[in-house]
């Protein structure tokens, strides 16, 4: 059998490097190219290590590719595992989505910025798409046609253990020490204010087409997803927090190929659920909230990166994140008939975020 071509965008980060990884393990597939930004010597080191003859960064020089878009024409990737995180990688997911037959993705801001354009795009170009978070990708393999509900699950981040009243005291050196995932820096902080569970219940609603979604914290992270079945039947996907795992059965699917004997044993402690609380947790609330407006999601997305970012500098306390990324939202409505008025009201977003007083 022929083996498919696999071009990572996001490569240097945590699902690129991977990826790789699981492709190293995998006969069936080898690496068609890399996309990455400003981290160049871990890229060298990649693209040594791997072999890799192509590859294309903005930041890079590189002789054979100027563009994204020229990239991707020449490669023609069978699979493109998208990975690149934030806004700019919403953008590249939609410029990829016509070089590929399938779309393996990761960036989160590709479905909650932009949910309708990508799944116009793939199902103008017949390109499959398949969704990498654990989350999902639980929901994805347990999915039927008789679904009442689907529940994700949540490890609450750093501040799972703590007071209300300790929050506003909170580092960033205290809050990037994430109790169950190895993650960047967003996503970690955005798991302590639950904004990535909301951005999952978000990209859950425009993946399966349902408003049905509910969450629970879940200590071990050892239960991924499970739905709720109209007969009275629950399938749950149970599993160890390996990234790996979701990442292999996004580029394997339907089969199974990737080798991992390792389960987790049936202890009470991997069953433990706890409702979340909306005092702890206002941002995952609010993001839940707006799951159908898509101009308030954009919002949602572009003003958690700047206080994310605000946060991180030490320029504001954890617990103003929140407040920052709901009083922008706030500030933002209206309909959106293009990929320009996702980017223009990104820009509006960010403007008001960047500039609010706390």
């Amino acid at each position: 059998m022929e083996k498919k071509s696999i071009v990572i965008l996001g490569a240097t980060g945590s699902i690129g490097t991977q990826t790789l990884e699981v492709i190293r393990n995998l006969d069936d597939f080898y690496i068609g190219g890399i996309v990455f930004g400003k981290n160049i010597n871990l890229a060298r080191a990649l693209i040594k290590e791997y072999k890799i003859e192509n590859y294309f960064s903005p930041f890079f020089p590189n002789y054979k590719f100027s563009s994204l878009d020229e990239f991707l024409e020449k490669t023609k990737p069978d699979i493109v595992v998208s990975a690149i995180p934030g806004f700019d990688g919403m953008i590249a997911t939609l410029k990829s989505i016509k070089y590929t037959k399938r779309l393996a993705l990761a960036t989160k801001e590709s479905l909650v910025c932009a949910g309708p354009f990508v799944k116009k795009e793939c199902k103008n170009y017949n390109t499959e798409l398949i969704p990498i978070d654990s989350e999902h990708s639980a929901i994805f393999q347990l999915y039927d046609n008789f679904v009442e509900k689907i529940i994700i699950t949540a490890s609450g981040g750093a501040v799972r253990d703590k007071k209300i009243s300790k929050l506003e005291k909170l580092s960033p050196k205290d809050i990037l020490k994430h109790p169950v995932w190895n993650m960047g820096k967003r996503i970690t902080v955005d798991s302590s204010t639950m904004v990535n569970k909301a951005f999952e219940v978000i990209e859950a609603y425009e993946l399966f087409g349902t408003k049905n979604i509910d969450v629970y914290i879940h200590p071990t992270g050892t239960v991924h997803g499970a739905v709720l079945l109209k007969d009275g039947t629950i399938k749950i996907h149970f599993g160890y927090p390996d990234m790996k795992i979701p990442i292999a059965y996004s580029l394997t699917h339907p089969e199974r190929k990737y080798s991992n004997p390792n389960w987790p044993k049936f202890d009470n402690k991997n069953f433990i659920f706890q409702e979340v609380d909306k005092e702890k947790y206002p941002a995952f609330f609010y993001g839940k909230s707006i799951m159908e407006n898509l101009a308030k999601r954009i919002a949602f997305n572009a003003a958690d990166e700047i206080a994310v970012e605000r946060f991180l500098k030490d320029e504001i306390k954890f617990t103003k994140i929140s407040e920052i990324i709901i009083e922008t939202c706030e500030k933002i409505d209206g309909k959106v008939n293009s990929i320009e008025d996702i980017i223009e009201i990104d820009k509006l977003a960010r403007d008001f975020a960047s500039n609010y007083k706390v």
